[in-house]
């Protein structure tokens, strides 16, 4: 699936997320720590997104992809129906819903 970096999914999936506080110096998550995923209700914008404006669009960043703790999410295993170079449907899906 090739994202479209729109941020809807980001906003509009029911899904658990790594804890901000959870993220230790290196990158990685504190695995000790009990709440080190935390659920992020639909609706309600992930705290690792980020919009960076271009100049012609905003684009979506997650501000943890890069990091080690970001391996074996939730988000990091998304994928959708199709072959792999298909554009995401997600956004279309939720644009419809309106």
């Amino acid at each position: 699936m090739i994202c479209k970096r729109c941020g809807r999914c980001c906003l509009h999936l029911d899904i658990f997320v790594v804890n901000p506080r959870s993220i230790l110096p290196d990158g990685n998550m504190n695995k000790n720590d009990p709440e080190a995923m935390i659920h992020k209700p639909a609706g309600q914008m992930c705290p690792h997104f980020a919009n960076k404006s271009g100049p012609e669009e905003k684009i979506a960043t997650c501000t943890i992809h890069h990091l080690p703790c970001y391996r074996d999410t939730p988000c990091e295993k998304f994928e959708q129906i199709g072959p792999e170079d298909s554009l995401c449907l997600l956004s279309s899906y939720l644009d419809g819903r309106k």
